[in-house]
C-alpha cells in the first residue's frame, strides 16, 4: 500500500496529520506493507516512520514541477496493490499513477467540503470556484475504488453523490502523542483561550476568528482576565494577522499572536482551546485539544460535533450559535469552574469519546475494504 503524502510532519495540516495516522494504524499487524511517498523527508523522519513499519519513499526531483507534482510519477519496479490519494491536490496524481501501475486500486481519503468552505472564504466569484473544486473532487471520488471520509458529515456529504456502499466513514480516535501532556493543575493569574490556524485572510469568516476575538472582546472586564492566544501566524505575517483581529474590537492587552510552533507544547499553555469554524469538515485541532486533556468548544457545524453527539456530555462542550454572545458565555462558563473540575470534565470526556471511537477500530473497517478491493 503506498499513500501520497506532502510530508512526515504536520505543518501542512490536517491532510498530513490523517495521512501519517493511516499510515501507522494500517501498518499495525504486519499484514499490509505500508509505504509513504513524498517530495522529500529528513533522517528524523525516517526513523520515526520505520518505529512504527512504515517505509518512506522520494520521490524524484523533476525541476520545474511544484514538489507535488513529482509524485505523479512512481518508479517502475515500485510494487503496490494500492494507491491512496487525499483530496484534489494529491488525488488528482492517482490517474497519472495508474497509468504505470494499472493493477493497483485507488482509495480516495476526503477530509473537507470544497463547495460549503468556499461559501465563506473572502475573495471574488467564491460560489463558482466553490462549484469548481467541488466537481473536480466528485470526479475523482468517482473515479476511485473507495471513499474513505473523514468523520459522519462528510460521510453524509459524498455518499449524497458516490452511493452510501462507496463511502467508508472514519471518525479520528484520541491522539495518543497528545494524551501524555500534564496539565498543571493550580489557578491560573489569566484564563488563555487558545485558537489554531494559519490567519490566511480569505479564511478569516469560515474559519470563525472573527467570532473567537469578538468573543473574547466581550468579556474584557473579567476576572481573571480573559486573553485570545491565536497559534499559527506564518512567520513575518504575525502583524498582519494582529491587525486583522484588533479590527474586531478585541483589544491589545486581550490578545497574544503566534506563529506556528510545537503543538504540544501550546496545549500544556492553555486553559481552554476553541473551534468556531462557520464549517468544518471535521475539526482534528480541537479533537487535538481533547486528546491533550483540555477543555473544548466547537462549532456546531463541524463533523466533530456530529461525531460527539454519540459521545457521553458531548453535547456540553458545542456551541450552537455564530453570535460572538453566545461564544462569549460559552467560554465565561468554562472559565467560572474550578481549574480541576474543568480538568476532571476534560479528561471524562476524553475517556468517553475513546470508548466510542478509537483508532484500530476505525482502521479495522478499512483494511477489510482494502482486503476485499485486492481480492
Amino acid at each position: 500500500m503506498t499513500l501520497l503524502a506532502y510530508e512526515w510532519g504536520s505543518t501542512r495540516g490536517e491532510s498530513s496529520t490523517i495521512t501519517r495516522k493511516l499510515a501507522i494504524q494500517l501498518a499495525k499487524g504486519g499484514n499490509i506493507e505500508v509505504c509513504m511517498y513524498l517530495p522529500s523527508f529528513s533522517t528524523e523522519d525516517n526513523n520515526a516512520a520505520d518505529e512504527c513499519s512504515v517505509h518512506l519513499l522520494k520521490a524524484e526531483e523533476k525541476p520545474g514541477y511544484d514538489p507535488i507534482d513529482w509524485l505523479a510519477s512512481v518508479p517502475s519496479n515500485h510494487k503496490m496493490n494500492v494507491v491512496i490519494g487525499h483530496g484534489i491536490d494529491l488525488g488528482k496524481l492517482v490517474p497519472h499513477i495508474k497509468q504505470s501501475h494499472p493493477e493497483c486500486k485507488w482509495v480516495q481519503v476526503v477530509h473537507t467540503n470544497p463547495e460549503e468552505n468556499e461559501m465563506f472564504k473572502v475573495y471574488d466569484d467564491t460560489a463558482a470556484k466553490g462549484e469548481k473544486k467541488h466537481y473536480a473532487e466528485m470526479k475523482l471520488c468517482q473515479k476511485a475504488d473507495q471513499i474513505v471520509a473523514i468523520g459522519p458529515k462528510l460521510t453524509d456529504s459524498y455518499s449524497r453523490v458516490c452511493g452510501e456502499e462507496k463511502v467508508l466513514d472514519l471518525t479520528p480516535g484520541i491522539f495518543s502523542e497528545f494524551a501524555h501532556i500534564k496539565q498543571g493543575n493550580k489557578e491560573r493569574r489569566e484564563f488563555q483561550v487558545f485558537i489554531f490556524g494559519r490567519g490566511d485572510s480569505e479564511d478569516f469568516l469560515l474559519k470563525g476568528y472573527d467570532i473567537a476575538a469578538r468573543a473574547v472582546a466581550k468579556l474584557k472586564d473579567e476576572e481573571p482576565p480573559v486573553k485570545l492566544v491565536f497559534v499559527g501566524a506564518p512567520n513575518g505575517k504575525e502583524e498582519e494577522v494582529k491587525g486583522m483581529l484588533l479590527k474586531t474590537g478585541i483589544l491589545l492587552r486581550q490578545l497574544i499572536v503566534r506563529s506556528a510552533m510545537e503543538r504540544g507544547q501550546q496545549f500544556s499553555q492553555a486553559d481552554l482551546v476553541i473551534m468556531p469554524s462557520r464549517t468544518e469538515g471535521f475539526g482534528l485541532v480541537a479533537l487535538e485539544a481533547l486528546s491533550a486533556g483540555l477543555p473544548v468548544l466547537v462549532s456546531h457545524n463541524s463533523g466533530l460535533r456530529v461525531a460527539l453527539e454519540k459521545v457521553t456530555f458531548g453535547r456540553n462542550v458545542v456551541v450552537n450559535s455564530e453570535d460572538p454572545a453566545e461564544w462569549a458565555k460559552a467560554i465565561r462558563g468554562v472559565r467560572s469552574k474550578s481549574r480541576n473540575v474543568q480538568l476532571k470534565e476534560a479528561r471524562d470526556l476524553r475517556k468517553n469519546y475513546s470508548e466510542t471511537y478509537n483508532w484500530e477500530e476505525q482502521c479495522r473497517s478499512l483494511k477489510k475494504k482494502i482486503h476485499e478491493l485486492v481480492g
